[in-house]
């Protein structure tokens, strides 16, 4: 996708922080309307590209546009940018309503048509009837509803959200996760939301972009994450992965050998490393795939014995740990495997799809 055709594109951007390189040549797309997630560790360098791209920093290299038009050095004021912080940054002498209007006005509005753009944008996350009230008069949750509220009733062309829900309880990130991806698709915003959160950015996003260290290490669908890993870092980061060293068997190029004598099975073209040397793989499977108890008769499964381990239950469904010959150890996880409950200790039978079986380097 050509920059000008994106709804945000950031080219080879670069950020260092004296000897620090918090962001280095991040090259990303995202398109009109589209809600992308940054995921990364604390430290990965996501929220400096979120205020790279509202122009509070300026990048050491590369470029930022935003709708097609390049961003160079021009202030936050003239990005069209909406940003909602984690801390919420509501102004604590300002009512809800004017708070709201403060973006409208600040871009030219009249205060009474920004009053009623301020009510009609409350209306939509559900506190109108607190219009007259102040930040400290409010809830946490309310108050990150406030924020995407201003931050929305500019009409930005770009909406960046950091950790916008990190600070709240289980049950209001889950509420608010679903009203700010309505939110998103009804305003057709571009948008940039970066967190830690597995859950969270695999629940709301289009597209997740996962960094480490500054780096770019896979751009991709939920599912494409989930399923077909670019590393072993995404492998690991993205939910739980089993991860088996081996080494390909001479003359059997789909067919991998785990210490202690275990062999398993692999499409070659089923993941990064599939043309790698002899010692340099990691078989990778998500423990869901893996299951306990009699293997089906169609070709195309992995099946190998195991002894059971560790058994833990999750509340709607298990996780199995265990040991195959040799030492190597793997995790089964699923609500099927109540139907096929073994002890700690047992010897069981395991099977997955040979298609299943990501080959990674190691």
């Amino acid at each position: 996708m050509n920059p000008r055709d994106a709804g945000l594109a950031l080219e080879g951007l670069g950020k260092r922080f004296g000897e620090t390189e918090s962001v280095s040549d991040v090259t990303l797309r995202v398109g009109r309307g589209e809600l992308m997630a940054l995921l990364g560790s604390s430290g990965a360098g996501k929220s400096t590209i979120l205020r790279c791209i509202a122009g509070h920093l300026e990048p050491d290299s590369g470029e930022v546009w935003i709708g097609g038009e390049l961003m160079a050095q021009a202030p936050p004021e003239n990005r069209n940018v909406g940003m909602v912080f984690q801390s919420y940054a509501l102004f604590p002498h300002l009512s809800l309503r004017r708070n709201v209007a403060f973006g409208p006005e600040r871009r030219g509005a009249s205060r009474g048509t920004a009053a009623d753009l301020a009510d009609e944008m409350l209306e939509r996350v559900g506190l109108l009837e607190l219009a007259d009230r102040y930040p400290r008069e409010i809830s946490g949750g309310e108050a990150q509803r406030v924020a995407v509220a201003r931050a929305l009733a500019i009409r930005p062309e770009v909406l960046l959200l950091d950790e916008p829900l990190s600070s709240l309880d289980q049950t209001l990130r889950r509420e608010l996760r679903s009203l700010l991806r309505s939110l998103q698709r009804s305003f057709e915003a571009t948008t940039v939301w970066v967190t830690h959160d597995q859950e969270e950015a695999l629940t709301v996003a289009d597209r997740v972009a996962v960094l480490n260290r500054g780096r770019l290490q896979q751009v991709g669908t939920p599912l494409e994450l989930h399923t077909r890993p670019a590393n072993t870092f995404v492998a690991s980061f993205v939910g739980k992965m089993n991860l088996l060293p081996a080494a390909p068997e001479p003359g059997r190029p789909d067919t991998f050998r785990l210490p202690g004598g275990p062999v398993l099975r692999a499409e070659r073209d089923a993941g990064p490393g599939s043309g790698a040397a002899a010692g340099e793989v990691l078989l990778a499977m998500r423990p869901e795939v893996v299951q306990i108890g009699h293997p089906p008769a169609a070709p195309g499964f992995n099946r190998i014995g195991a002894t059971v381990r560790r058994i833990a239950f999750l509340g709607d469904r298990l996780e199995v740990e265990l040991e195959l010959e040799g030492g190597t150890r793997l995790l089964a996880r699923g609500n099927t495997l109540f139907e096929s409950l073994a002890r700690e200790g047992d010897a069981v039978r395991l099977y997955w799809p040979v298609a299943d079986t990501r080959i990674l380097i190691r």
